[in-house]
């Protein structure tokens, strides 16, 4: 079975975009759109990997994040934001407008190739 990667993010067309490139990689895409949604797509059926943007309503990208990490989820998580560049928060970064290549790269480096 592949890796599945939740995409959450307000904007529907990033989530579109990252959905489409990345299942033309390969990788399984479930979304959400915004962090509350995320956390019940996360205690539904975990996914391999969150992809995550900071700036959200109801519940932003940082706090998601954080929120997991207090609950012991060990999920891999990428946060992306046009605005803001969290420091110090040991997880992985990308800067929007984000490079396709980078992405993919950050993707495979914390979950592996889409079907191993």
């Amino acid at each position: 079975m592949g890796r599945t990667v939740l995409i959450v993010d307000d904007e529907r067309y990033i989530v579109d975009l990252l959905s489409d490139l990345l299942e033309e990689e390969g990788y399984g895409v479930r979304r959400a759109y915004d962090g509350l949604a995320a956390l019940e797509a996360i205690e539904a059926d975990p996914p391999d990997l969150i992809l995550a943007d900071v700036m959200m309503p109801r519940l932003d990208g940082l706090t998601l994040a954080s929120t997991l990490l207090e609950r012991g989820t060990r999920i891999p998580i990428i946060l992306m934001s046009a605005a803001v560049t969290p420091r110090n928060v040991g997880i992985a970064f990308i800067a929007k407008p984000f490079d396709i290549e980078e992405m993919l790269e950050q993707v495979e480096r914390l979950v592996g190739p889409p079907t191993a």
